[in-house]
Protein backbone atom coordinates (compact mmCIF):
# COMPACT_ATOMS: atom_id res chain seq x y z
CA UNK A 1 0.00 0.00 0.00
CA UNK A 2 1.21 3.32 -0.78
CA UNK A 3 -0.44 5.36 1.96
CA UNK A 4 0.71 6.70 5.38
CA UNK A 5 0.19 3.76 7.76
CA UNK A 6 -1.97 6.58 9.99
CA UNK A 7 -4.44 6.57 6.77
CA UNK A 8 -4.27 2.84 5.94
CA UNK A 9 -7.67 0.54 7.98
CA UNK A 10 -8.44 -2.94 8.28
CA UNK A 11 -11.47 -2.72 5.52
CA UNK A 12 -8.50 -1.58 2.94
CA UNK A 13 -6.02 -3.79 4.12
CA UNK A 14 -8.83 -6.37 3.44
CA UNK A 15 -9.28 -5.01 0.25
CA UNK A 16 -5.85 -4.79 -1.34
CA UNK A 17 -5.97 -8.71 -0.16
CA UNK A 18 -8.74 -9.82 -1.79
CA UNK A 19 -10.55 -11.35 1.82
CA UNK A 20 -13.29 -10.15 4.00
CA UNK A 21 -13.29 -8.16 6.86
CA UNK A 22 -13.76 -10.12 9.75
CA UNK A 23 -11.03 -12.97 8.35
CA UNK A 24 -8.48 -10.46 9.38
CA UNK A 25 -9.97 -10.46 13.08
CA UNK A 26 -9.76 -14.41 13.03
CA UNK A 27 -5.64 -13.30 12.50
CA UNK A 28 -5.65 -10.31 14.14
CA UNK A 29 -6.39 -7.38 16.64
CA UNK A 30 -5.73 -4.42 14.72
CA UNK A 31 -3.31 -3.35 11.91
CA UNK A 32 -0.45 -2.24 14.45
CA UNK A 33 -0.48 -5.93 15.06
CA UNK A 34 -0.10 -6.57 11.19
CA UNK A 35 3.02 -4.80 11.90
CA UNK A 36 4.10 -6.94 15.15
CA UNK A 37 3.44 -10.27 12.97
CA UNK A 38 5.27 -8.86 10.06
CA UNK A 39 8.44 -8.01 12.15
CA UNK A 40 8.61 -11.37 14.55
CA UNK A 41 8.46 -13.44 11.07
CA UNK A 42 10.83 -11.19 9.46
CA UNK A 43 13.46 -11.16 12.06
CA UNK A 44 13.26 -14.62 13.37
CA UNK A 45 14.17 -15.44 9.35
CA UNK A 46 16.97 -13.15 9.58
CA UNK A 47 18.24 -13.83 12.91
CA UNK A 48 18.39 -17.95 13.33
CA UNK A 49 20.58 -17.98 16.59
CA UNK A 50 18.77 -15.52 18.58
CA UNK A 51 18.55 -17.61 21.29
CA UNK A 52 22.05 -18.57 21.94
CA UNK A 53 24.95 -16.91 23.76
CA UNK A 54 27.62 -18.16 21.61
CA UNK A 55 25.59 -16.81 18.53
CA UNK A 56 24.48 -13.01 19.75
CA UNK A 57 27.19 -11.36 17.45
CA UNK A 58 25.62 -12.92 14.14
CA UNK A 59 21.96 -11.88 15.58
CA UNK A 60 22.73 -8.41 16.29
CA UNK A 61 24.64 -8.20 12.83
CA UNK A 62 21.56 -9.80 11.20
CA UNK A 63 18.74 -7.76 12.67
CA UNK A 64 20.95 -4.53 11.95
CA UNK A 65 21.06 -6.07 8.20
CA UNK A 66 17.79 -6.38 8.47
CA UNK A 67 16.73 -3.11 10.20
CA UNK A 68 19.05 -1.62 7.25
CA UNK A 69 17.35 -3.17 4.40
CA UNK A 70 14.02 -1.84 5.73
CA UNK A 71 15.02 1.39 6.66
CA UNK A 72 12.27 3.81 4.93
CA UNK A 73 9.98 1.27 6.30
CA UNK A 74 10.80 1.66 9.78
CA UNK A 75 11.91 5.25 9.69
CA UNK A 76 7.91 5.91 9.28
CA UNK A 77 6.59 3.53 11.33
CA UNK A 78 8.85 4.08 14.37
CA UNK A 79 7.56 7.14 15.07
CA UNK A 80 4.28 5.26 15.32
CA UNK A 81 3.12 6.06 19.09
CA UNK A 82 0.27 4.19 20.65
CA UNK A 83 -0.28 1.06 23.31
CA UNK A 84 0.71 -1.67 20.73
CA UNK A 85 3.03 0.42 18.70
CA UNK A 86 5.98 -1.34 16.53
CA UNK A 87 8.61 -0.03 18.99
CA UNK A 88 6.71 -2.02 21.44
CA UNK A 89 7.08 -5.10 19.74
CA UNK A 90 10.34 -4.58 19.04
CA UNK A 91 11.88 -3.88 22.14
CA UNK A 92 9.38 -6.72 23.80
CA UNK A 93 11.34 -9.18 21.73
CA UNK A 94 14.43 -7.31 22.53
CA UNK A 95 13.48 -7.88 25.65
CA UNK A 96 13.31 -11.92 25.09
CA UNK A 97 16.24 -11.99 23.44
CA UNK A 98 18.32 -10.98 25.93
CA UNK A 99 16.58 -13.05 28.19
CA UNK A 100 17.16 -16.06 26.55
CA UNK A 101 21.02 -14.88 25.69
CA UNK A 102 21.53 -14.52 29.57
CA UNK A 103 19.77 -17.98 30.56
CA UNK A 104 22.07 -19.47 27.93
CA UNK A 105 24.83 -17.71 29.09
CA UNK A 106 24.60 -18.88 32.65
CA UNK A 107 24.58 -22.42 31.41
CA UNK A 108 27.37 -21.65 29.19
CA UNK A 109 29.67 -19.90 31.77
CA UNK A 110 28.44 -21.82 34.86
CA UNK A 111 27.05 -19.17 36.66
CA UNK A 112 23.76 -17.98 38.22
CA UNK A 113 22.69 -14.12 37.81
CA UNK A 114 19.26 -13.92 39.99
CA UNK A 115 15.69 -13.40 38.39
CA UNK A 116 15.04 -10.36 39.51
CA UNK A 117 19.20 -8.83 38.07
CA UNK A 118 17.87 -10.84 34.92
CA UNK A 119 14.95 -9.28 34.72
CA UNK A 120 16.43 -5.78 35.38
CA UNK A 121 19.33 -6.47 32.38
CA UNK A 122 16.60 -7.10 30.38
CA UNK A 123 14.54 -3.70 30.79
CA UNK A 124 17.67 -1.57 30.72
CA UNK A 125 19.63 -3.31 27.78
CA UNK A 126 15.96 -3.69 25.72
CA UNK A 127 15.23 0.27 26.44
CA UNK A 128 19.02 1.13 25.52
CA UNK A 129 18.86 -1.10 22.36
CA UNK A 130 15.55 0.18 20.53
CA UNK A 131 16.71 3.48 21.43
CA UNK A 132 20.08 3.35 19.33
CA UNK A 133 18.04 1.79 16.74
CA UNK A 134 15.48 4.33 16.76
CA UNK A 135 18.80 6.92 16.42
CA UNK A 136 20.21 4.81 13.61
CA UNK A 137 17.35 4.25 11.68
CA UNK A 138 16.13 7.72 11.94
CA UNK A 139 19.28 9.39 11.71
CA UNK A 140 19.56 11.88 8.61
CA UNK A 141 23.63 11.22 7.75
CA UNK A 142 23.02 7.57 9.86
CA UNK A 143 26.86 5.82 10.31
CA UNK A 144 27.06 3.01 8.24
CA UNK A 145 26.09 -0.93 8.85
CA UNK A 146 29.53 -1.56 9.91
CA UNK A 147 30.12 0.97 12.42
CA UNK A 148 26.84 0.23 14.20
CA UNK A 149 27.05 -3.19 14.06
CA UNK A 150 30.77 -2.30 16.14
CA UNK A 151 29.56 0.12 18.36
CA UNK A 152 26.60 -2.26 19.49
CA UNK A 153 29.02 -5.00 19.51
CA UNK A 154 31.71 -3.81 21.81
CA UNK A 155 28.62 -1.86 24.10
CA UNK A 156 27.49 -5.52 24.89
CA UNK A 157 30.41 -7.72 24.34
CA UNK A 158 31.68 -5.37 27.41
CA UNK A 159 28.69 -6.17 29.34
CA UNK A 160 28.22 -9.14 28.75
CA UNK A 161 32.28 -10.26 29.99
CA UNK A 162 31.95 -7.65 32.91
CA UNK A 163 28.84 -9.68 34.22
CA UNK A 164 30.57 -13.08 33.57
CA UNK A 165 34.19 -11.87 35.05
CA UNK A 166 31.77 -10.71 38.29
CA UNK A 167 29.42 -13.91 39.17
CA UNK A 168 32.53 -15.92 38.22
CA UNK A 169 34.69 -13.60 40.85
CA UNK A 170 32.15 -13.74 43.28
CA UNK A 171 30.60 -17.28 42.90
CA UNK A 172 27.47 -16.69 44.11
CA UNK A 173 24.24 -15.77 43.16
CA UNK A 174 24.69 -12.22 41.27
CA UNK A 175 22.70 -9.69 42.59
CA UNK A 176 19.54 -10.47 44.19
Amino acid sequence: MAHPFNQVNVSAIMAAAGLRRQTFYDYFRDKYDVLGFIYREEVAAAATYCRHYAYWPQTLRSMLRYFDANRAFYQRVLTLDMQNAPANVIQAHLRTTIGDVLADMQSTEHIHLAPAYVQFIQSVQSVALLAALQEWIGAAEPVTLAVENARLYRYLQDGLNGLAHSARATRVTLIK
